[in-house]
C-alpha cells in the first residue's frame, strides 16, 4: 500500500511540477528560518552554563545612589573583594579582574600587538571559573609574579603555536613577562572573554614609574572607584539572598564614612548575567529577553507563511483531482485512507525540503554574525537534541500543512463528482484561503514598515546635532584603555613629549588642530561627586568631569556662551579653573551663565572657579540625554589626542601621524578611529536589528509572493474557458487582468490595514528606549503597504497578462 502511495505521490508531482516546486522551496526556506531562530533562541539561553561552577557563581553588583543619579556597576571598588570571605562564611572564593587593553611585544623580537583584553586576576580565579587547561600549571603561574597565562588563540596569535611555555612577553614595555600556562579560550557564549591572565599584584608593573604609587593606594585603599570586577563563588548549599540581605551591613562597617548611605552591593548570579543584566558597562552586549521572544515569534510566523502556501496550493491542488478521489470512493476506499494517502504525499515532498533546510541552515550559520555580532558555536554533530527537534518541527509542519487539504479532499461525494456537481470548497473554504492569504501579507507589511521605522531612527540619531564638530577628527589613544590614568598625578617629561608632539604635528599643512583630553566628545565620560558653596559631597551630587586641554574648545568648535576659554596666560587655570555647561549651571543651582562665573566648586581635593560656560553638548551616545558637565585642565588624566586634518590626501596624511607616534611614543602601538566612526558604533546594536527585521521582512514578501505566483497559476488554470468566453465577447486584456487580480489585492489591502496598528504598538514601544527618537509617521505604513501591492501585482501580472494574452479558441479548447 505504502509503496502504491509513493508512486501516486510522485505522478503528481510531476505532473503538478510547478506547484511542487513553490511547496518544496517555500517549505525548505520557513524550515531554515525557523531551525536558525531555534539555534539563536538556544545559543542566546546557554550563556555562562559551561563553568563547572556555574550554579555556585556570582558578580559582585555595585550601587550608587546619588541625588539625581542612581546607578548600578558590573565594577565594584577593589579593598571590598579581599574583605568579603572574612566577612561572609556562606562565600568559598573571592577573585578579581582588572580588565585592559595594553600593548604586546614578543621579547627579542620585533612584534608588537594591541591586545584589547588583557586581564590582570587574582590568583583564585582558577578556582572560581575552572578554565580548561591546555598547558603548564596556570594555577601556579597567577602565584607567580611577572608571569603570564595565554588562551590557546592568543598563544597562536603570538607564536603561531600553542607550545610556548617559559617564553616571554613585554607588556607596555615593561616586564619580562614568562608564559606559565595556556588554557582554553572562552567560548562565544560568555559575559566576558580575555586574550590573557597575569597577576593582579602586577597591575602597577605595567605603568610608567610615576604613576606606581597612585595606583597602589587605589587598589588597596580607594573604597570608591569601581574598576575591578568581583567575582563570587559560594559554598555549596549557601544562598546568595542571605549574603544579600547583609551587604549593607558589610558597605557601613566597612565603607567610606561619606559615603557609605549611598553604596551598596549585590550578588547577581552569573548564568543570569546575559538575559537579565540592566547594569551599565557591560563588556559583551546583553540579550533583551522581549527581543528574543519577538525573534522566535517571527521565525516561527515566517514558518507559518510557509506552511499557509503549502495548505493554499494543495487545498487548491485537490480540485483537480476529484475525479480521481470520486474513483477511489466507489471502490470501496475510506475517508481516512484518502487522508493517510495525501497525508504521505506531503511527507516526500517535504522531505527532501527538510533535508535542504538542513543543508541550508549550515551554510546560514557563518553569516548570522552579520546580523548579531557573535557567531554561534553549533554543529550537527554535537546537537542531537536539537537535530530531534528539528524534525518535530518538520512533522508538525508537514502534519499543518497537509491535513486540511487532505480532509477538504475526502469529503468530495463521489455521487456529485460523477453528476458533475460542483466540487469547489464552499464558503468554509474560500475563507481559510482568504484569512490566511491575509495573514501572510499581514506580517509581511509589519515587518516592512518596522524595517523602515528602525531605519529612519538610526538615520536621525546619526546626523542629529551633538552640540560639536566632530567632523574629520581622528580619535588616537595615548594610553591603551586604562582605567588606572585616572589615578595617575601626571609626569613632566610626558607631558614635554606630548606637547612635543603637537609641535610636529602642526607643522604637516593638513593638520587643522590637536588636543588632549581625558574622553573626546560623544564616546563617554567618568563621573565624580562635587562639592560647591552651597552643595555638600554628603548631598551626593556627581558631575560627568573631562580632563581637557587648552585648546579642547577650540578644536571642537564649543561656543562660550559666558566667561572665557581656558588660558595658559593665566597661569593657574591648570590648577583651578573651571569650565561648566549650561546642564550644569541649573544642576549646581548658580542661577544663569554669567552668575556662575567665579562660582567655587570643589572636585576630588582640586579646589577652584568657573572661569566660563560653554553651550550643551552630547559626551555620551544619544541613547541618553544631555548630561550636565565638568571640564578642567588636569594632564596626568589625558589619554586621547583630538586630531583634526584636511579632507585631501587622507592616506598621506595617516602616515605621517603614524611615523611621528613612533618617534614620540615607542612603548604605544598606534591605533586610530575617526570620531564618527566611534560615535556610530554606539548604534551598531540598531544596525544590525534594522538588518535583521529588514531581512525577515524580505523573506516573508518573498515567501507570500512566491506562494501567490502558485495561486494566481492554479487560478488562471481553473478559468481558462472563462477568460477565453470573455476575450471572444470582448474583454481587454486590461479587463482580465483586472478580474483575476482583483480579489487578491483586496486581501493584501485588508492586511495592510491589520498591519499597521500593530506595527505601530510594538515600534512604538521599541523607541521608548531612545532619549532622542522620531515621531512615527502615517506614510512609512503606507509605503510599506504600496511595496507589498506592487510587488504583488508584479507577481500576480506573470499569469494574469500571459492568460489574458492567449488566444480565446486555444482557451475554449483546454480541458
Amino acid at each position: 500500500m505504502l509503496r502504491n502511495y509513493i508512486y501516486i505521490a510522485l505522478r503528481q508531482i510531476r505532473k503538478n511540477a510547478l506547484f511542487s516546486f513553490v511547496n518544496f522551496a517555500g517549505l525548505a526556506l520557513g524550515l531554515t528560518f525557523c531551525f536558525l531562530t531555534f539555534i539563536w533562541y538556544r545559543f542566546e539561553h546557554s550563556y555562562d552554563r559551561h563553568y563547572p561552577t556555574a550554579d555556585r557563581l556570582y558578580r559582585l553588583h555595585y550601587e550608587l545612589n546619588f541625588t539625581g543619579s542612581a546607578f548600578t556597576l558590573p565594577r565594584s571598588p577593589a579593598p571590598f573583594a579581599p574583605m568579603l570571605a572574612n566577612h561572609f562564611p556562606e562565600i568559598e572564593q573571592v577573585t578579581r579582574f582588572y580588565p585592559r587593553s595594553i600593548s604586546v611585544k614578543i621579547a627579542g623580537k620585533d612584534r608588537e600587538f594591541e591586545v584589547e583584553n588583557a586581564f590582570f586576576a587574582d590568583s583564585t580565579t582558577l578556582q572560581v571559573f575552572g578554565f580548561e587547561t591546555l598547558q603548564g600549571d596556570p594555577d601556579r603561574a597567577l602565584h607567580t609574579p611577572f608571569s603570564i597565562i595565554l588562551t590557546d588563540k592568543t598563544a597562536l596569535r603570538f607564536f603561531g603555536t600553542e607550545d610556548c611555555m617559559g617564553k616571554q612577553l613585554m607588556l607596555a614595555n615593561r616586564g619580562p613577562f614568562t608564559v606559565g600556562g595556556v588554557v582554553r579560550a572562552m567560548p562565544e557564549n560568555t559575559h566576558f572573554t580575555f586574550d590573557f591572565l597575569a597577576p593582579f599584584r602586577n597591575i602597577p608593573d605595567v605603568e610608567p614609574d610615576f604613576a606606581r604609587a597612585g595606583i597602589v593606594e587605589a587598589i588597596q585603599n580607594n573604597k570608591l572607584a569601581s574598576y575591578a570586577t568581583t567575582y563570587v563563588l559560594l559554598k555549596k548549599g549557601a544562598k546568595a539572598a542571605s549574603v544579600n540581605a547583609r551587604l549593607k551591613d558589610f558597605v557601613l562597617k566597612n565603607g567610606i564614612k561619606e559615603m557609605r548611605d549611598k553604596q551598596n552591593f549585590a550578588l547577581f548570579p552569573v548564568r543570569d548575567i546575559h538575559l537579565k543584566s540592566t547594569v551599565q558597562g557591560e563588556a559583551v552586549p546583553t540579550a533583551n529577553p522581549e527581543f528574543l521572544q519577538l525573534f522566535a515569534l517571527i521565525g516561527l510566523l515566517i514558518l507559518a507563511i510557509a506552511v499557509v502556501n503549502f495548505v493554499n496550493l494543495s487545498t487548491a491542488a485537490q480540485l483537480s483531482r476529484a475525479k480521481e478521489v470520486g474513483v477511489r470512493k466507489a471502490l470501496g476506499s475510506e475517508s481516512w485512507q484518502i487522508i493517510r494517502q495525501l497525508l504521505t504525499e506531503t511527507f516526500l515532498l517535504g522531505l527532501p525540503a527538510f533535508l535542504l533546510a538542513l543543508l541550508l541552515t549550515k551554510q546560514f550559520l557563518g553569516q548570522m554574525e552579520t546580523f548579531f555580532g557573535r557567531k554561534p558555536d553549533f554543529s550537527f554533530d554535537q546537537n542531537a537534541e536539537m537535530l530531534l527537534l528539528f524534525l518535530g518541527v518538520f512533522v508538525m509542519a508537514c502534519v499543518l500543512a497537509g491535513i486540511y487539504p487532505a480532509i477538504f479532499a475526502s469529503r468530495f461525494k463521489a455521487t456529485d463528482i460523477f453528476r458533475g456537481a460542483a466540487t469547489g470548497r464552499g464558503k468554509g473554504g474560500n475563507w481559510l484561503t482568504k484569512s490566511l492569504i491575509t495573514l501572510q501579507f499581514t506580517v509581511a507589511v509589519a515587518l516592512l514598515a518596522g524595517a523602515g521605522i528602525v531605519l529612519q531612527q538610526i538615520d536621525y540619531l546619526k546626523n542629529r546635532p551633538l552640540g560639536f564638530n566632530r567632523d574629520m577628527t581622528l580619535s588616537v589613544p595615548l594610553f591603551s584603555q586604562n582605567m588606572n590614568n585616572l589615578f595617575s598625578p601626571g609626569d613632566q617629561q610626558l607631558r614635554n613629549r606630548t606637547n612635543a608632539f603637537e609641535e610636529k604635528l602642526l607643522q604637516n599643512p593638513s593638520i587643522k588642530a590637536v588636543t588632549l583630553a581625558s574622553n573626546l566628545p560623544g564616546t563617554g565620560n567618568a563621573r565624580h561627586p562635587v562639592a560647591t558653596d552651597k552643595i555638600r559631597f554628603e548631598d551626593g551630587v556627581v558631575l560627568p568631569v573631562i580632563s581637557v586641554d587648552y585648546d579642547f574648545v577650540k578644536t571642537f568648535d564649543l561656543k562660550i556662551i559666558a566667561g572665557r576659554d581656558f588660558d595658559k596666560t593665566y597661569g593657574t587655570d591648570h590648577i583651578e579653573g573651571f569650565i561648566i555647561n549650561h546642564e550644569a549651571v541649573k544642576v549646581l543651582h548658580f542661577g544663569s551663565a554669567s552668575k556662575a562665573i567665579g562660582q567655587h566648586i570643589e572636585r576630588g581635593g582640586r579646589k577652584g572657579r568657573v572661569v566660563g560656560v560653554v553651550n550643551d553638548f552630547h559626551t555620551e551616545s544619544l541613547h541618553t540625554g544631555l548630561s550636565p558637565l565638568l571640564m578642567e585642565v588636569s594632564p596626568g588624566t589625558f589619554s586621547q589626542f583630538g586630531i583634526k586634518i584636511a579632507t585631501a590626501n587622507t592616506p598621506a596624511t595617516l602616515a605621517f601621524i603614524e611615523k611621528t607616534w613612533k618617534d614620540f611614543f615607542p612603548e604605544k602601538v598606534f591605533e586610530h578611529r575617526f570620531l564618527d566612526e566611534s560615535i556610530a558604533d554606539s548604534y551598531r546594536a540598531e544596525s544590525r536589528f534594522a538588518s535583521l527585521i529588514g531581512l525577515f521582512a524580505g523573506v516573508a514578501i518573498f515567501l507570500s509572493c512566491f506562494g501567490l505566483f502558485g495561486m494566481i497559476a492554479f487560478v488562471v488554470r481553473q478559468r481558462t474557458k472563462e477568460i477565453g468566453i470573455r476575450k471572444v465577447l470582448g474583454a481587454s486584456v486590461g479587463s482580465v487582468v483586472a478580474l483575476l487580480s482583483a480579489d487578491f489585492i483586496k486581501l493584501i489591502l485588508v492586511a495592510i490595514l491589520i498591519a499597521a496598528p500593530i506595527a505601530y504598538y510594538f515600534m512604538d514601544k521599541w523607541l521608548t528606549n531612545f532619549t532622542y527618537r522620531i515621531a512615527i509617521q502615517w506614510w512609512i505604513f503606507a509605503l510599506a503597504g504600496l511595496s507589498a501591492v506592487l510587488v504583488a501585482l508584479f507577481t500576480i501580472s506573470f499569469h494574469s497578462i500571459k492568460a489574458a494574452l492567449m488566444n480565446p479558441v486555444k482557451s475554449l479548447k483546454t480541458e
